[in-house]
C-alpha cells in the first residue's frame, strides 16, 4: 500500500477488520419479519449495523441467528458505504474482485465514484475505470444491489434502466 493509499480514510475504513468496524458502529437487534415460527417471532436474532459517523446501515434478518445476522449485515453495511461515500474517480488497477473478496467494497467505491462523475453514464464510467462498457456491465450484473441503486439513479437522472444479463 502506498502512501496515498495510507492516508485514504474511505480505503482505511472499508478494509478496517469485522471487530475493528463494529468498534465504530452501534448495533441494534430486533425480532425479525416473515416466515420462520415461533423461533424466529420470540427471539431477537435480527441485526442493525449503524456506522455512527456517517448514519449509514444495513440490516440483515435471513438466518435465526443473530450472530450470523450481525456478521451478514455487516457486510451489507461495507458495501452501502462503498457507495455512498464519493471521492474523486480514479481508474481501477487490480484484479476484478470476487463478491466476497475483502476489496470488492473498494472496487465497488471506485465504480460508483466513476459512474457519479459521469452522472451515470455507463460507457463514460467505464472509460474513466479503463474497461468497456460492456465489460463494466457484466462485473456489475454480479451485485443485484448495486444493479438496483444505479438504475434508480439513472430513473432520477432521466436516463433509461440498463438491463443486467
Amino acid at each position: 500500500m502506498n502512501a496515498e493509499q495510507n492516508s485514504d480514510p474511505r480505503r482505511r475504513l472499508l478494509l478496517l477488520s469485522d471487530a475493528e468496524l463494529l468498534q465504530l458502529c452501534r448495533t441494534d437487534t430486533m425480532r425479525g419479519t416473515g416466515p420462520g415460527g415461533q423461533k424466529r417471532n420470540k427471539t431477537e436474532s435480527a441485526a442493525r449495523v449503524t456506522h455512527m459517523e456517517s448514519g449509514i446501515s444495513a440490516f440483515d434478518d435471513q438466518t435465526r441467528s443473530q450472530h450470523q445476522n450481525r456478521h451478514r449485515a455487516l457486510a451489507k453495511l461495507r458495501n452501502e458505504l462503498a457507495i455512498k461515500m464519493r471521492q474523486p474517480a480514479q481508474a481501477w488497477t487490480e484484479p476484478l474482485p470476487a463478491l466476497k473478496s475483502p476489496i470488492y467494497p473498494l472496487w465497488l467505491a471506485c465504480v460508483f465514484d466513476a459512474l457519479h462523475a459521469s452522472d451515470f453514464g455507463l460507457a463514460e464510467a467505464a472509460a474513466i475505470l479503463h474497461s468497456s462498457s460492456g465489460r463494466l456491465s457484466k462485473d456489475l450484473a454480479r451485485d443485484p444491489r448495486a444493479c438496483q441503486i444505479i438504475n434508480q439513479e439513472r430513473q432520477k437522472r432521466g436516463l433509461h434502466p440498463l438491463r443486467w444479463n
